[in-house]
């Protein structure tokens, strides 16, 4: 360590001299004695221990960085994903984070953010934001560009509540008809499709002809419409699990016929496109399905998905079993079935009064005769 003095012979500087694992030689100035040798310690021990990140790295901007990052992941992950990594950088994480080394971050710093966001945003989204922001620095760490990650196990906000309201949902499934109706003409086979087989509105909007086997009745969903590059095309489902085969009654066969009879397949074979034959924009039908909404008087926020939840609270009202709607659905798993649906499905004390009643109705009406 080098003891730099002013004119007087009074130490002002250490300047520390070291060598990376690499064999690059670096140097570090501290005005503190103690805190040079604390670095050279330090330094020393990380360099044992395989910890060692070179300061330096650490000086790359977190815009810069993510920029980066986010090219990669473009290669990686879903069109639709990365463009949601995308927003949550430009929006939110650039704003705060952008100027700042990757090295400057710390953990305070996040928790601040994370603290911020809301009431801005919705629990889910903000906890949502905070994971893009760990995933990069998680890279940023992978990269030996920082030590740490700041953004690990940062609690955003309680977790929200999925579970459907059974009463909203009621009350939908009591306008489908009329929704149906008030949409253009085109697209009403899709709203009951969708109400029919709870398909998500990208596997509807993205379904075609070839994936509708007429004779065995049923629908393959292996794709759906999606925004590719800001242009509407075809991307894999949410899921792995949303690759399915659903099987569907002779009414639902009939009236995709029926509709494909009116209005003769789009591009690539789509049962339900624009005009044109082009592929539908969700602006577009956002703005169509939102107008039916309010023509049949439907209260509050009402969304396309609703007409998901009204199929599976009919498959659930109709018997079937956790696994066998988790199924039709596509989730990827019985617990998230569960999480949304689990208060929709009959509780054990009206199973087992259903299950007396059926049994004994035979008898019990026997029995009523005889005493009356």
């Amino acid at each position: 360590m080098t003891t730099i003095k002013d004119r007087n012979g009074r130490a002002v500087k250490h300047r520390v001299r070291y060598r990376t694992p690499d064999g690059a030689s670096r140097s570090r100035t501290f005005t503190k004695k103690a805190d040079a040798e604390a670095f050279l310690v330090s330094t020393e021990h990380r360099k044992r221990t395989g910890e060692y990140v070179d300061p330096t790295a650490g000086r790359m901007t977190f815009a810069e960085y993510s920029e980066r990052w986010l090219e990669r992941k473009r290669q990686t992950v879903k069109v639709t994903t990365a463009q949601t990594f995308a927003a949550h950088i430009r929006k939110h994480l650039v704003p705060t984070f952008g100027p700042l080394g990757l090295s400057a971050i710390d953990r305070e710093s996040v928790k601040a953010f994370a603290g911020g966001l809301q009431p801005g945003v919705q629990p889910t989204t903000a906890r949502a934001i905070v994971f893009t922001l760990a995933a990069v620095l998680r890279e940023a760490v992978d990269d030996g560009r920082i030590v740490k990650n700041p953004a690990e196990r940062i609690k955003v906000g309680a977790k929200t509540e999925r579970r459907v309201d059974p009463r909203h949902i009621a009350q939908v499934a009591g306008k489908v008809t009329g929704i149906a109706e008030a949409v253009p003409a085109r697209w009403r086979a899709a709203v009951l499709l969708m109400a029919s087989t709870g398909l998500r509105l990208g596997e509807c909007l993205g379904l075609t002809v070839d994936r509708v086997d007429f004779l065995r009745r049923t629908i393959g969903i292996d794709r759906q419409l999606a925004n590719v590059a800001g242009q509407t095309g075809f991307g894999t489902p949410k899921t792995k699990a949303g690759i399915r085969t659903i099987p569907v009654p002779a009414q639902v066969v009939e009236l995709l016929a029926a509709h494909l009879a009116a209005y003769p397949a789009g591009e690539d074979g789509l049962i339900f496109s624009m005009e044109n034959g082009r592929p539908v924009t969700r602006s577009r039908w956002s703005d169509n399905y939102r107008a039916a909404c309010a023509t049949v008087g439907l209260e509050g926020r009402t969304r396309t998905h609703d007409l998901r939840h009204v199929a599976a609270s009919s498959l659930i009202a109709g018997g079937l079993s956790v696994a066998a709607v988790q199924a039709v659905l596509g989730h990827a798993s019985p617990a998230e079935t569960l999480d949304v649906y689990t208060h929709l499905w009959p509780t054990d004390e009206e199973r087992t009064r259903g299950a007396i009643e059926a049994a004994s109705s035979g008898w019990m009406n026997h029995a009523n005769e005889a005493v009356s």
